[in-house]
């Protein structure tokens, strides 16, 4: 859900300095499983069985001062540096990709996400 840059400013309070559109190849998106009738799946990433999957999403350059308060905000995520290629063509390297760090959680392929969830994923992916 942190892939629009509203979502960025207004609820993650983050200053983007560089918001670039693109993706990492070998991973997907997937849900988890999370509070019914709530917030039934949020979206995550995790590792593609095939190698020609590609994620799409973005990669921003944030202050380093607020770097830290992202992964303490995002503590259930480990932080992998990736190969990140805008759409442009641009390959940036060690962009962090934040991939739960219970794996398992994400085995379910029944979890969905709300609608208010899936508006995030559309409104940031439109950005």
């Amino acid at each position: 859900s942190n892939i629009g840059l509203t979502t960025l400013k207004q609820k993650k309070n983050l200053h983007p300095l560089k918001y670039v559109a693109g993706t990492i190849s070998g991973w997907e998106l997937c849900f988890t499983k999370a509070m019914a009738y709530v917030e039934p799946g949020f979206a995550a990433v995790r590792a593609s069985p095939s190698d020609d999957s590609v994620l799409h999403g973005t990669a921003f350059l944030i202050p380093q001062e607020e770097a830290g308060g992202l992964d303490r905000q995002e503590g259930g995520y480990n932080v992998l540096p990736c190969e990140f290629t805008s759409y442009d063509g641009e390959t940036i390297q060690g962009v962090g990709l934040y991939v739960p760090k219970k794996p398992n959680i994400i085995q379910d392929p029944t979890a969905l996400p709300s609608l208010r969830y899936l508006r995030l994923l559309q409104n940031g992916a439109r950005e």
